[in-house]
């Protein structure tokens, strides 16, 4: 902390860090914190001479991160990695555009359906009735529907950091893949594949039977091809989602042009 040639005091960052963290120390142990809207953090912010979009998107991040609606849990991230793709880009377009058009989007073009919707996120299905059914599995407007075939549900987030621009989050939930690529080719390709040489190596005189400790290998071996198989797909679907968030950054039509007639019968 420096004075100035006038007798006053010039704080520097770490100081008004420190004086910030004590007066609300101090506040809280009077009892009487007062709540503060978004507009008055972003004038105390400016006032203390932070950037406007600096802490929008500071809030962006903390209201996000206390607006989850899909969590990972179960053993199943340890062996096979997380069911959740997340993907986040700023888009130099207002909040309320760029949500109302993704949700006609999620609608529209890729057959889901509104479960929840919070303060700034809305928590999307696939739509599992028979008509939206049919068309999935028909898809004769080759729309594809990738988010409604590829996951089991789809999180929006879009929290505005200024009149003009905001942030916004898409995050999917993998699970059947995951299960997918785990029960079938993990599970039902190396449990049996292991009993199998163990058999052979008990059955016969001229196999050593202490390679029958090896026949977990078959085991490991395929739970590395659903591991490597899994994680293709979560990186097609999260380039997927990138080309999403580019065409909403660009204003482009959500929509990806419609494959001809002859292409989709080929």
């Amino acid at each position: 902390m420096a004075d100035d040639a006038g007798g006053g005091r010039y704080l520097t960052r770490q100081d008004l860090e420190a004086l910030i963290q004590r007066a609300a120390e101090l506040e809280s142990e009077t009892g009487t914190v007062p709540e503060l809207s978004e507009r008055d953090v972003v004038r105390i912010a400016s006032d203390v001479g932070l950037s406007e979009g600096s802490i929008r998107r500071a809030l962006a991040e903390y209201r996000g991160s206390g607006e989850e609606l899909l969590v990972d849990r179960g053993w199943l991230t340890k062996l096979v990695g997380s069911s959740l793709v997340k993907t986040t880009r700023q888009a130099p377009r207002p909040a309320e555009e760029v949500k109302l058009e993704l949700e006609n989007h999620f609608q529209s073009n890729e057959s889901l359906r509104l479960v929840r919707r919070t303060h700034a996120t809305s928590l999307w299905e696939p739509d599992r009735g028979l008509v939206p059914s049919l068309l999935r599995g028909l898809d004769v407007f080759g729309r594809g529907y990738e988010l409604a075939k590829k996951t089991q549900a789809v999180e929006l987030d879009v929290v505005p950091l200024g009149e003009d621009s905001c942030q916004i989050t898409l995050t999917t939930d993998l699970r059947g893949q995951r299960a997918g690529w785990f029960w079938g080719l993990g599970i039902g390709v190396g449990v049996p594949l292991a009993f199998g040489a163990t058999a052979v190596i008990a059955g016969s005189y001229e196999i050593p039977t202490a390679l029958a400790v090896l026949s977990p290998a078959f085991v490991v071996g395929s739970m590395a091809l659903a591991r490597s198989g899994y994680r293709k797909a979560v990186d097609k679907l999260r380039m997927a989602l990138d080309g999403l968030l580019d065409r909403v950054e660009h204003d482009e039509p959500l929509e990806p042009p419609r494959p001809a007639w002859r292409d989709l019968l080929k």
